[in-house]
C-alpha cells in the first residue's frame, strides 16, 4: 500500500510499511536535507546518480529542487514501478534502471555517485570507485561495528574501533578511511567536503580528485588514534613504530584503533555555502540540518573529542556550565570547540590532565 508524503517542494509516493523489495525511510529525511543543500551549493551542473533509489526520493528530489539531470536505479522491480511514479508525480525527466547497483556503476561514470545502502556500504566501495568522477555521498547504517560494539568492524572495515564515549567520530573516521583506500586503489583521492553522524547513521560527502600523486597524499591523511581506558588519555599517530604500550600518564595499557581518516573531515568555506543554501529554502528539517552544518562547520580540525559529563563523574564534581569549560579552556591558552557528534562533547588541544585540572579549579 503507497501514501503520499511531501519532502522539500517534491511530492512522493511511499509504502506505508517498508518491505524488503520497497523500502522508504522517513528518518533520514534531515539526511536528504543537507544532501539537497550540499548539492545545490555546488552550482556547475553535473550528472547524479542515486544508485540505491528505493522509492527514488532522494534522486527526484535533486531534479525537482535542484534541477541536476539525474539517474535512478533499483533492482527491485517493485521499487522501479513506483520511481516511474513519483518521476511523473513531479513532472521531472529522469533515466532509470531496474539494475544490480554495482554492474551499473561498472558501465557508467556519473559526476556525483550517491550510495544509502541498508547496513554497509562496503560491497559498493569498489564500483562508487570506479563510477564517481567529481562527488560521492556514502552512507553506512550498520553504526555497531563502526563504533567498536561489534566486532565485525574489523573484518568488514579493515580497521579496529574502539568502544570509547567518541564512538561516533570513531565510526565517521573509519568508515573515511576505508572509503580512501578503495578510492586510492584506482588512483582516486576525497577531499571530505562535510561529513557527520547522527542516531543510527554516518554520511560521508567528499570531493573526488585524479592522479596517483594525490592518491598517494591522500593515503598519508590514514593514521591510528591511541587510547588509555584507565585515564581518559588519547592521541592520534600517522605510525605505531615506536609507541609505548603503557600510557605516560598513568601507566595504563594503551589501546590501538585504525586504520582511520585523521585529517579535516569537512571544509569550512563548502559548509557555509550550504548553511547559506538552507537559510534560502523551506525544508521539513531546515533547523535541525542548519545546526549540524553550523556546528560542523566550527569544530575543530581534531579527530577525536571529550564527553564533558564523562569526565566529571569521574573526578565526582557536579559539572559546571558547558559553556563556561569552552570559555575557561579559551582563556588558558587552548583551542576548544563544541561538536556536533555530542551535544556535551567538546573538541580542545589541551590533554586530558590539563582539562581536569581546569574542572577541579572550577569546582573549587
Amino acid at each position: 500500500m503507497l501514501m503520499e508524503r511531501v519532502e522539500g517542494s517534491t511530492k512522493l509516493l511511499v509504502p506505508a510499511r517498508a518491505t524488503k523489495s520497497l523500502f522508504y525511510n522517513p528518518g533520514m529525511e534531515l539526511c536528504r536535507d543537507i544532501d539537497i543543500a550540499v548539492i545545490a551549493a555546488l552550482a556547475p551542473r553535473m550528472v547524479y546518480l542515486d544508485a540505491l533509489a528505493g522509492t527514488g526520493v532522494r534522486g527526484i528530489r535533486v531534479a525537482n529542487e535542484v534541477g541536476l539531470p539525474v539517474v535512478l536505479n533499483d533492482r527491485s522491480k517493485e521499487a522501479y514501478e513506483v520511481i516511474k511514479h513519483n518521476i511523473e508525480l513531479n513532472g521531472i525527466e529522469a533515466e532509470i534502471f531496474n539494475e544490480d547497483a554495482n554492474i551499473l556503476m561498472h558501465r557508467h561514470r556519473y559526476d556525483i555517485v550517491d550510495i544509502d545502502p541498508f547496513g554497509s556500504p562496503v560491497p559498493f566501495l569498489d564500483s562508487v570507485a570506479r563510477s564517481a568522477n567529481r562527488l560521492i555521498l556514502v552512507t553506512a547504517t550498520d553504526t555497531a561495528p563502526l563504533c567498536g560494539a561489534h566486532t565485525s568492524g574489523l573484518r568488514r572495515y579493515a580497521a579496529r574501533a574502539l568502544n570509547t564515549e567518541y564512538h561516533k567520530e570513531m565510526a565517521t573516521r573509519i568508515l573515511l578511511g576505508r572509503v580512501t583506500r578503495d578510492m586510492c586503489r584506482y588512483d582516486r583521492a576525497i577531499e571530505p567536503l562535510l561529513c557527520y553522524s547522527k542516531s543510527h547513521f554516518v554520511r560521508v560527502i567528499a570531493r573526488v580528485d585524479r592522479g596517483a600523486k594525490r592518491a598517494d597524499e591522500c593515503m598519508r591523511r590514514l593514521g591510528f588514534i591511541i587510547h588509555c581506558f584507565a585515564c581518559g588519555n588519547r592521541f592520534a599517530v600517522h605510525e605505531l613504530l615506536g609507541i609505548d604500550e603503557r600510557c605516560a600518564i598513568c601507566g595504563g595499557r594503551l589501546a590501538t584503533a585504525g586504520p582511520l581518516y585523521l585529517a579535516p573531515i569537512k571544509d569550512d568555506s563548502f559548509c557555509s555555502k550550504v548553511l547559506d543554501v538552507l537559510r534560502a529554502r523551506e525544508m521539513g528539517k531546515k533547523r535541525e540540518a542548519m545546526k549540524i552544518v553550523g556546528t560542523c562547520m566550527g569544530e575543530l580540525d581534531i579527530p577525536f573529542y571529550y564527553e564533558y559529563h564523562n569526565i566529571c563523574k569521574t573526578l565526582r564534581i557536579s559539572p559546571p556550565p558547558f559553556q563556561y569549560l569552552i570559555d575557561a579552556l579559551r582563556a588558558s591558552g587552548y583551542k576548544a570547540s563544541r561538536t556536533h557528534f555530542s551535544d556535551t562533547g567538546f573538541k580542545t588541544d589541551a590533554g586530558i590532565e590539563a582539562i581536569k585540572s581546569l574542572l577541579e579549579y572550577m569546582h573549587r
